[in-house]
């Protein structure tokens, strides 16, 4: 699946055991957190370097959450 949508910090799960502050893609079709196939499920510096950016990935999603087999950082269509 390919998804488009902007990259952003946001605190996930909160008042639970697993709240933390993690990488989300927020898309025409909702916010999914991201995670890369091999990466860390918490935090992921490769991905906390897109914050701000627009990307266009390819993976699956599971959970709620997009797994990223990869990506690009794309212009944006925001004025």
């Amino acid at each position: 699946m390919i998804l488009r949508g902007r990259v952003t910090k946001k605190l996930l799960y909160a008042g639970t055991k697993s709240e933390h502050e993690g990488i989300v893609l927020i898309t025409s079709q909702g916010g999914f957190k991201l995670r890369r196939k091999s990466g860390n499920p918490f935090w992921d510096e490769d991905l906390a370097q897109l914050e701000g950016k627009e990307i266009e990935g390819q993976g699956i999603i599971r959970g709620g959450q997009f797994i990223l087999d990869h990506w690009k950082i794309v212009e944006s269509q925001q004025k």
